[in-house]
């Protein structure tokens, strides 16, 4: 029962060998335990091998976790901070969208009320207009009947009578409606006063009172006949307040002639300006629809970008996730793969040194009649016993030392001196099986080592890949940023430029019109200093011919006189045809007074043009300042926006510089860790399996000559 256990225990153990087992059973010569720890290290080898090769791919997959991660990561934050520029840009364009909204709706406005107020303007000139002709109409009539009465009453009351004098007093009588009707106008109360309106009032009422004969000296039949009678005193007077009422409307007429063609005037400039703006803010209008239709295109295309960068975002995002869990999740297995792996050695280790300890091959030797169906060996040990052969240390001396020579066991070349010196065997055997386990602690102390070091070099790897990532990620970020830092910079220097450019084009804008000015104060002043030359020289041509009533003429050629001889014939004189009308050079004079009238005429032109063009000149000083105003202020708004922006900035380049500094230490830190590791743990990868191939030699040494020890001992070494 016992062996059958044994041989069940072995099968479980090792049924990849179980080929090997049945082959060893066929061997009378080989120890059956031995077998099987050759199998357990054949096992042992085959376990390490297969580590090895799970290293290597792990090794792959981990770089390729790493490489994949660290690409994604990059991508993540390129994305991240194209997301942040395009949203930032949207916003930028939404607000230009908005601002050139609001700026079309109120150039909108303007044009309306541009538009409004020509209607409005055209329409007051309109009413104005037909305001103005009806009172000149009106005017004109009372005018005219005022002239007709003047005319009526003159000659009136020359004593006269019959038929032109009857015609007379029937006009006088037609006129006296007309001008009871002038009586209403605001113009007689102005300008007559009390008592003259009562006395054209009373003549009005009463034209008997004032042209007719002298009451005392008329009979009824008379009066009767002649209601008018002689004219009376008072048509001188009436006339004489006919008279200024005729010149105050005549005044008046003038002044609304002069005022009306004033108004017409300052309408006709309205509207040449109200045109002029109109054309420059439908111009606005235009450029701003166009920056409107502009921005808006970019926006959708900002926003199509933004959509499909965010997507690619959430994909990377998601596969990054995904592939990091992975890894870990394939690291954690890989570190439960190393740990059984490590505890499947230990054991198979500690099965090695069960079954090579001086206790269990005492127990395999004494069950070797029935272990593995195995032939006896029994009869071999007491035969071997029997011989007590004198030799038996010599022997196993020479033998040991055949087996120290063969595995360069330094401890069984010890083992062979002291079986030399008389040691007995059970001795050997026993400091055999303590130097095996020496040897397996020894083992297991390399073994606890290399995974220290293993696992202290993969967490300073890691830890220094992350710190380089960190320290890499920084230095890319602070690129980029001291390139934004150049760029804020570079728009500061351009800002600070157009600021100064700008305020050197409104200096130069003013001193510009200044000497405009003052060039056209000086030629203003020297045309009127011209013309009063000219005005003097003029009046002084035109003196004598004035004084003298000459008239002024252009000169004509004149055909040459023709000459005969004739000794009783006066010659012609200069003067000849004129007599005593002395007309002078008056045909020259007036040809001169009239070029320096033309002259004179032109500067005076001049002037008025030169005032007009000095206004429009102004005019477009104070918009080209105005504009250039509007400029600089605009430009230094944009260049504290941009101070501001530099200011943000440079505050996280200091604040990313913090970051890859402390990286950069604790990275200094990691390396001086690894250093320090390096030398705790180098030889774990020059020496640890040398000294596992020469540790496992000697200990197949060590269990050859205890083996071999053990069948002297029995007898069986000696083929009893």
């Amino acid at each position: 029962l016992m062996a059958a256990m044994k041989i069940i225990s072995l099968a479980l153990l090792l049924p990849a060998a179980s080929n090997l087992v049945v082959a060893a059973r066929h061997e009378a010569d080989q120890s059956p335990v031995t077998k099987v720890v050759g199998l357990l290290n054949e096992l042992e080898a085959r376990i390490v091998a297969d580590g090895k090769a799970e290293q290597t791919s792990y090794d792959k997959y981990a770089c390729w976790c790493e490489a994949t991660l660290g690409r994604k990561a990059n991508d993540i934050s390129k994305a991240e901070e194209d997301i942040s520029s395009l949203q930032a840009l949207i916003i930028k364009l939404k607000a230009g969208i908005a601002t050139h909204g609001s700026e079309m709706e109120q150039l909108n406005k303007d044009i309306a009320a541009n538009l409004d107020s020509q209607r409005e303007a055209t329409e007051v000139r309109e009413n104005g207009k037909a305001e103005y002709m009806g009172e000149k109409s009106e005017s004109e009539q009372c005018i005219g009947a005022l002239e007709a009465a003047i005319g009526v009453l003159t000659g009136a009351g020359s004593g006269k009578r019959g038929f032109l004098e009857t015609l007379q007093e029937a006009k006088l009588l037609s006129v006296v409606a007309g001008v009871r009707g002038i009586l209403k106008q605001p113009t007689v109360a102005r300008s007559v006063s009390k008592e003259d309106l009562d006395l054209v009032k009373r003549f009005i009422e009463r034209p008997e009172e004032v042209v007719g004969r002298k009451v005392g000296s008329l009979s009824a039949m008379q009066i009767e006949e002649n209601p008018f009678g002689d004219y009376a005193p008072q048509s001188t007077r009436i006339q004489g307040v006919l008279k200024g009422m005729y010149d105050a409307f005549a005044a008046d007429l003038e002044k609304a002639n002069a005022d009306e063609a004033e108004e017409q005037k300052a309408f006709e400039a309205l509207m040449n300006t109200k045109k002029t703006e109109l054309a420059t803010l439908q111009a606005s209008l235009d450029k701003q629809t166009l920056d409107n239709a502009e921005k808006k295109k970019s926006l959708a295309d900002s926003k199509t970008t933004l959509d499909d960068t965010k997507a690619q975002l959430e994909s990377d995002k998601a596969f990054f996730d995904e592939t990091k869990a992975t890894c870990k999740t394939t690291a954690e297995e890989w570190g439960e793969r190393t740990r059984l792996r490590t505890e499947e050695l230990h054991s198979i280790q500690k099965a090695t040194e069960i079954l090579t300890s001086s206790g269990a091959q005492k127990t395999f030797e004494n069950a070797s009649t029935t272990f593995l169906q195995v032939a006896t060996h029994g009869r071999r040990l007491a035969n071997i016993r029997r011989l007590g052969l004198d030799n038996q240390a010599g022997k196993g001396a020479a033998k040991l030392l055949k087996v120290a020579q063969k595995h360069g066991s330094a401890g069984l070349s010890k083992l062979v001196a002291v079986l030399k010196a008389g040691g007995h065997f059970d001795k050997v055997i026993d400091s055999i099986d303590a130097m095996m386990v020496r040897l397996r602690e020894e083992e297991q102390d390399d073994i606890a080592h290399r995974d220290r070091c293993q696992g202290s070099l993969n967490k300073n790897k890691f830890d220094m890949e992350d710190l380089q990532h960190v320290m890499e990620m920084a230095g890319n970020t602070l690129l980029r940023m001291r390139g934004m830092q150049t760029n804020l910079l570079q728009k500061v220097d351009t800002l600070v430029e157009a600021i100064s450019g700008t305020q050197s084009d409104l200096e130069e804008l003013l001193s510009m019109r200044n000497t405009a000015a003052s060039e056209f104060k000086q030629a203003l002043k020297d045309d009127a200093d011209a013309v009063a030359l000219l005005s003097h020289a003029i009046a002084a041509l035109t003196q004598f011919y004035s004084s003298n009533k000459i008239e002024l003429e252009l000169a004509q050629k004149q055909a040459p006189g023709t000459y005969t001889v004739d000794a009783d014939k006066a010659p012609e004189t200069a003067w000849q045809g004129e007599g005593g009308n002395y007309k002078g050079r008056s045909g020259e004079s007036g040809g001169i007074i009239a070029i320096l009238t033309m002259i004179k005429d032109d500067l005076e032109n001049e002037m008025k043009t030169g005032r007009a063009a000095d206004a429009e000149a102004q005019s477009d000083y104070e918009a080209q300042r105005a504009s250039l105003a509007k400029s600089l202020k605009t430009q230094e708004t944009l260049k504290a926006a941009v101070e501001k922006e530099l200011s943000d900035l440079q505050a996280a380049i200091a604040n990313t510089l913090g970051t890859k500094d402390q990286a950069e230490a604790d990275h200094n830190s990691e390396s001086d860790l690894s250093k320090a590791l390096y030398s705790d743990c180098s030889w774990i990868d020059t020496h640890f399996e040398s000294r596992r191939e020469k540790r496992k030699d000697e200990m197949a040494g060590l269990v050859e000559a205890k083996n071999y020890l053990a069948g002297v001992e029995s007898g069986d070494e000696l083929g009893v």
